[in-house]
Parts: C-alpha cells; structure tokens; sequence
C-alpha cells in the first residue's frame, strides 16, 4: 500500500485538499482536544488509573460505548508506556491493545495519538477512505498492518518540505498548534467523505 499512497496522494493533492477545509473553532472536538493532550502531558508512567480515564475520554469522541474486551491491561500499560517514548508497537501489540480497547483499532489509534502525538495519528473510516476510495468496511479497517503502513506514510509526507505550508494553514484555521501528525489526519478527515474521495 506504502508504494500506491506514495505516488497517488501527492503534496499538491494534500495542498489542495487543505484549500477545501473550513474549521468550526467551536466544535468539541477541537474545545476537547488540546486538554486530551494536557492530561498525559503532565503523566511521566501511565497506570491503569490513567488507561482507564484515557480510553473512556477518548470514546467521548466515537460513536460507541466503550466496553473493555480482554484483561490484559498489565500488558496494554506496558506497550502503550513504550508509545509514550516515542515507540511505535508492532501488530501484535497492537492486537493486544486492540483488543483491550473494545476491539477498535480506531479507539486504539486515538489513545496512541492522545498519549504521543508526536509519533502517532488517528486512524479512522473516513481517513481510510480518502487513502483507498473504497467503503471502509470494519474488515478493512481493522488491520493492525494498515495502521502501521499508514504511520509510515505520514511519515513519509511530513518530512517532505512542502508540508510545512499546509500544516501552518491548518493551525491558522484551528487557531492553536498542532503536531504535524495530527494535521495530516485531520486534512485526511476532513476530506475523507464520498464527494471528495479522490478517483482510480
């Protein structure tokens, strides 16, 4: 997948996409999230105590009711204090995180992006959907190696110097900084539904 988002979502793509964005400064959900981030900002280990405030604010931004799925909450806290440092997990352990947190891998990504968004962006169906053009059905979505792939690739997009434009305006819009990991999965968002889908 790496090699096809490579040369199919290009930065003038992404510039151009950043163009059709209008943010409401008022919505939730950027009111919410700069807070997400103070909460784990001011935590140096994360306990259970914090996973479970974590992952139940980070349901007040899905549409589900969060219900925990396994017990391996001994071995969450331990990848997702790695990802606190900056390392990202591997499929595995995002199956174990995956899960624990109400077998979403998009819960999962939201945690991940909350704890470290310097190393980590939010995966979700319209995020999916603008990469691929295709329904994001859960059987799609839910593939740890696809999350993985899609950090690589933002990797790849946010090191490139032309991003540096496109994330400045995104700030402007949203009227704080932001990471540029989580600039690049909010334009991805934004533009994620059917009529902006880009075309095969």
């Amino acid at each position: 997948m790496l090699d096809q988002l490579k040369k199919e979502i290009t930065i003038d793509k992404l510039i151009n996409d950043e163009h059709k964005i209008a943010i409401d400064q008022e919505s939730s959900d950027f009111i919410s999230y700069p807070e997400f981030l103070q909460y784990f900002e001011k935590v140096d280990t994360l306990t259970i105590h914090d996973l479970i405030i974590g992952i139940n604010f980070t349901y007040g931004w899905m549409p589900t009711i969060f219900n925990f799925k396994s017990n391996q909450m001994d071995e969450a806290l331990v990848i997702l204090n790695s990802a606190k440092k900056g390392i990202r997990p591997t499929e595995t352990e995002l199956e174990i995180l995956k899960k624990c947190f109400n077998n979403s891998l998009v819960g999962t990504s939201k945690l991940l992006h909350f704890i470290n968004p310097l190393r980590f962006s939010i995966w979700d169906s319209r995020i999916y959907r603008y990469l691929k053009n295709e329904t994001p059905h859960k059987y799609r979505l839910e593939k740890a190696k696809l999350y993985i792939e899609f950090l690589t690739f933002c990797d790849f997009i946010i090191e490139q110097p032309e991003y540096d434009k496109i994330h400045y305006s995104i700030e402007q819009k949203v009227g704080y900084n932001m990471t540029k990991y989580r600039t690049i999965d909010l334009l991805m968002y934004l533009n994620g539904g059917n009529e902006n889908s880009r075309k095969l």
